[in-house]
């Protein structure tokens, strides 16, 4: 069962300038909302759910990472926005779409979503922006990294790139420069 058409919220579409600049407002952006949207019980309920599902024991938190990511990326299918158009949907909004089958969006949407499901579980994710060539203007790439242990397992650095839909979860393709913010 989907969201009410009431409680479905739309796309944002902001104006942003060119380059390094209107990535990082652009990630800025992606952080409010996904520390708004993981205090919603409609993502808490879909990140126990993918967790149960998964069959995640409890303290096993790279395990937690891995799945939600996971999840992610067989759910929702990569599309590209508008040509000139930075589109950002909201994490309800694209729950919604799972739920009707027809979930959908760039690597900006892939990487809020996971950080907001992990942000509802108590996990600390960052945003890792990637240039694959060092002298482009701007950056290329989105997508979550997660530092995390299982018990005593020591701390394991887990990149979650939903749109690489043929490699395994936590694979991360090279690239020449890429920095991590904190969501």
């Amino acid at each position: 069962m989907g969201l009410s058409d009431k409680t479905v919220p739309q796309n944002s579409v902001i104006k942003l300038p060119n380059g390094e600049k209107g990535n990082l407002l652009t990630v800025e952006f992606m952080k409010k909302v996904a520390r708004d949207r993981s205090k919603s019980p409609i993502v808490r309920q879909l990140a126990c759910n993918i967790l149960k599902q998964y069959r995640v024991p409890s303290m096993h938190y790279a395990q937690e990472a891995l799945a939600i990511g996971d999840w992610v990326k067989k759910n929702f299918r990569y599309v590209r926005d508008t040509r000139g158009v930075e589109t950002l949907q909201d994490p309800l909004m694209m729950i919604d779409q799972i739920q009707r089958g027809n979930g959908q969006g760039d690597c900006d949407d892939h990487a809020l979503l996971i950080a907001t499901l992990l942000l509802s579980v108590g996990h600390a994710p960052r945003f890792r922006i990637v240039k694959y060539n060092r002298f482009a203007p701007s950056f290329a790439h989105i997508y979550v990294v997660s530092y995390e242990r299982d018990k005593k397992s020591p701390v394991k650095r887990i990149a979650l790139d939903a749109i690489l839909k043929t490699k395994p979860t936590g694979f991360e393709v090279p690239h020449q420069v890429g920095q991590e913010i904190p969501a």
